[in-house]
């Protein structure tokens, strides 16, 4: 599976998380129907991984539409002979026949564009333009279906990633081209799996997560994983959002080129995240609540205890590991990654326990 270089990614943390649910309840194992919901995807990477490896019926939710687009490609579109040919020609492109009409990611990302903005190079972003162009072509002349439009869209995001002259966010480019960004482009499928479990029953949403639609369901397990500080999202990621909505309306500005009208999310508002989130606590109707989150947080750790408390029984796992920095010497420094888990309803203390990388 092709993931994202993404701020906060839970990909090195799956198993933790996996570990603290069956230490939970062993059920959790099963593929019984359980219904999980990933309220704060991302990348998509933990509803896909629940789903995969448990069979969960998985209810993923995001309000950045590049979000969207990742994790419907992931739980929703099954990797076919058809779409495996479809890349194959695509990768063949070199940049687009309507050079007017489909320049959009060459004349906003990349040096050929009036602000000379070096997130891809000329020759990347050219081909990223010809696989649009090449696909909505398709899809308005009905030689693929929506579906496997979505699928290329998630793959062309989640391999141009790799291309890109930035660091692990879009909130601004490279002066100097560094040298994975330099190499030709090559599009690959974001996952080969020719088989979703659940496939009918996983849904996808682009909503802020606090809205009724999502808190009026009813989950076994619902995992948040909402920004710990003030970076909004629609600001690191935006080149994502322009390239997967691809409307030459969309007029973006500045030396990054930030697109107008982008989410606020009041979880990166410091004077909104703690009701903002009580709320979402309030309202959810769970039987297990996961929260990943900071120690350095908008948010401080009393604070999620207190509202949390309030659902049910609640225990803060910490995941103790080692982080290596090279330096004149190489000093080990030991990190812990913060997860809370409420158990609705019900009663006992809380309780704090240190999870250590042998233990997994």
């Amino acid at each position: 599976m092709a993931t994202l270089n993404y701020i906060g990614s839970k990909k090195s943390l799956l198993n933790f998380i996996d570990y603290v649910l069956k230490k939970v309840n062993s059920k959790f194992e099963k593929t019984n129907n359980i219904k999980f919901l990933d309220g704060f995807a991302g990348s998509g990477i933990v509803g896909k991984y629940f789903n995969k490896k448990y069979g969960y019926n998985v209810l993923s939710n995001d309000m950045e539409y590049y979000s969207y687009i990742l994790s419907y490609a992931l739980l929703k579109v099954e990797y076919s002979e058809n779409i495996k040919n479809l890349i194959k020609e695509l990768n063949s492109l070199i940049k687009p026949i309507d050079e007017n009409n489909y320049n959009l990611i060459t004349k906003t990302y990349s040096e050929k564009g009036v602000n000379k903005r070096k997130f891809w190079t000329i020759k990347n972003s050219e081909k990223a333009d010809a696989i649009i162009e090449n696909i909505k072509t398709k899809l308005n002349n009905k030689t693929i279906t929506e579906n496997e439009y979505i699928f290329i869209m998630a793959s062309l995001l989640s391999s141009l990633d790799k291309y890109a002259n930035t660091t692990s966010v879009y909130g601004a480019y490279l002066k100097k081209y560094k040298s994975s960004s330099l190499k030709n482009f090559e599009l690959k499928a974001i996952h080969n799996d020719e088989k979703i479990i659940n496939i009918k029953k996983n849904k996808v949403y682009n909503l802020d997560v606090n809205s009724e639609t999502i808190t009026n369901n009813k989950y076994d397990i619902t995992y948040f994983d909402p920004p710990y500080n003030n970076r909004q999202y629609s600001s690191n990621y935006h080149p994502l959002n322009f390239i997967t909505k691809y409307d030459s309306t969309i007029l973006p500005y500045g030396k990054t080129g930030l697109l107008e009208n982008s989410n606020k999310s009041n979880y990166s508002i410091s004077k909104n995240v703690e009701c903002t989130f009580k709320s979402l606590i309030e309202k959810i109707n769970t039987k297990n609540i996961m929260l990943s989150y900071n120690n350095e947080g908008l948010m401080s750790s009393n604070t999620i205890k207190n509202i949390l408390e309030e659902k049910g029984k609640t225990t803060l796992y910490k995941y103790e590991y080692k982080k290596f920095k090279s330096q004149l010497k190489v000093q080990n420094q030991t990190v812990y990654e913060y997860l809370y888990l409420c158990e609705v309803g019900k009663e006992g203390q809380f309780s704090s326990i240190i999870i250590k990388h042998n233990d997994l």
